[in-house]
């Protein structure tokens, strides 16, 4: 019993010192501590053998993209192709006499497409959320959209229908391809629909957000971190500014080079193209200095909650609280997405949801009669409801880029990956078992 009360604490002690603005790497240290002293386990032993590897590992796997796409977004920034960029858009959006919703609906739908399109084709979603921040700020500040729903925003693109959509190359797609030996596209016809279904609900509900707020006098304003564009300054066209983020998609998609490498040979080339519209050298290397500083706060917020969750699960009640969900009395479907999102909750991953939840229920569910495409897309779905919980690496991600608070940032954030993801996934759900003979 003690190891259940431990998991919630631990919890708890996260949720409450991230609302409370502590720093990611002291909560996921305490939270840790906390479900250690509290089993009995040996502290020591398991802070260097379980807590710090798995830091050290999640470290290592982001700390390249979030650095190399924080130098990209820093070019971007101080040369003014964001501007570039996101005045194209909001100029093909923002028709003359448009009124201000169409201004909140037009602004929320071309942020989605771009970054989860470009997420689709498989970029690295952290890249992409770093790289198409800025031009986020752009066009929201065009469209007057207060700042907080920026992630919200810009979540539904890069971290929803993108990673979970059919065809998708990001990695839940492909774990989900990998354990169940299905193609990229099953479920086809209701992934779509689902897709649809998150887009019109992240829309709506973000606009009713965001007209609320402004009615209490709510204004974009940039934070005290944010490069703020300068009008009058010299800035490259449309096409030049948009040929390092497009080669970006070509090394990575079509030449198959890590995205790394990638996004650092597309940060070269934008400095080759952008020298003459920044401030020479000490320009540069400010922006160098600063891009490598912003690198390390997020990687080592994240890597500090992923170690916690690694606690957790050498715990065996972890593992009891999830045979006791495939006990339960419930249509077998609804098993599926549960056990999902569980893992999903506790982890704070919807990869990690996906490896390890989907080869325990795949074959209750397969003896229930689900086929393998059910299973693939629905799983998918319900990876992506309660991943993005305020502890996750994803949220951490997202509050130290924008520099928000988590009470001011997280609610639109809820909105685009938990309540849209739900009505996501449940209309998959239904939709696949009402024809489950289409692909």
């Amino acid at each position: 019993m003690l190891g259940y009360i431990s998991i919630f604490i631990g919890i708890a002690i996260v949720m409450i010192l991230m609302m409370r603005n502590w720093s990611p790497l002291i909560v996921g240290i305490a939270a840790a501590a906390v479900v250690i002293v509290l089993n009995g386990l040996p502290y020591s032993e398991t802070m260097s053998n379980t807590y710090f590897v798995k830091f050290c590992d999640m470290f290592l796997a982001l700390f390249p993209a979030i650095f190399s796409g924080s130098l990209l977004a820093q070019v971007f920034s101080r040369s003014g192709a964001v501007i570039t960029i996101a005045d194209k858009m909001a100029n093909a959006m923002f028709k003359e006499g448009s009124s201000q919703t169409r201004k909140y609906i037009s602004a929320i739908l071309a942020l989605i497409a771009v970054s989860g399109i470009v997420c689709y084709c498989g970029m690295n979603s952290l890249v992409t959320l770093i790289a198409t921040y800025p031009i986020a700020l752009r066009i929201m500040e065009r469209a007057d959209i207060p700042k907080r729903f920026v992630m919200g925003i810009l979540t539904c693109g890069v971290y929803t229908f993108a990673m979970t959509g059919p065809g998708s190359a990001e990695i839940v797609n492909i774990l989900a391809m990998q354990i169940l030996g299905t193609p990229s596209y099953s479920g086809f016809y209701g992934g779509i629909v689902a897709i649809i279904v998150e887009i019109i609900v992240t829309t709506s509900l973000l606009t009713l957000m965001i007209k609320n707020d402004v009615k209490r006098g709510a204004r974009f304003e940039y934070g005290p971190k944010d490069l703020l564009p300068i009008e009058d300054k010299p800035r490259p066209g449309f096409m030049k500014a948009f040929a390092p983020l497009l080669l970006l998609l070509l090394l990575f998609n079509f030449f198959a080079l890590d995205i790394f490498t990638a996004t650092m040979i597309s940060w070269m080339v934008s400095v080759i193209l952008f020298y003459p519209y920044l401030g020479g050298m000490s320009e540069l290397k400010e922006s160098v200095s600063i891009g490598g500083k912003m690198a390390f706060i997020p990687t080592g917020s994240v890597a500090s909650i992923v170690g916690f969750t690694a606690v957790v699960q050498t715990l065996p009640e972890f593992q009891s609280m999830i045979d006791g969900i495939f006990n339960l009395n419930v249509p077998v479907g609804f098993i599926l997405i549960l056990s999902v999102c569980l893992i999903a909750a506790i982890t704070g991953s919807s990869s990690s949801s996906i490896r390890i939840a989907v080869p325990l229920v795949m074959e209750r569910c397969q003896k229930a009669g689900l086929s393998l495409a059910y299973i693939h897309r629905v799983s998918c779905f319900a990876s992506s409801i309660i991943d993005e919980l305020p502890w996750s690496s994803a949220v951490v991600i997202n509050m130290e880029i924008a520099d928000l608070k988590l009470k001011d940032g997280y609610p639109p954030i809820f909105v685009s990956s938990c309540v849209a993801t739900l009505c996501g996934t449940a209309v998959c759900a239904i939709f696949m078992q009402l024809f489950p003979y289409l692909p």
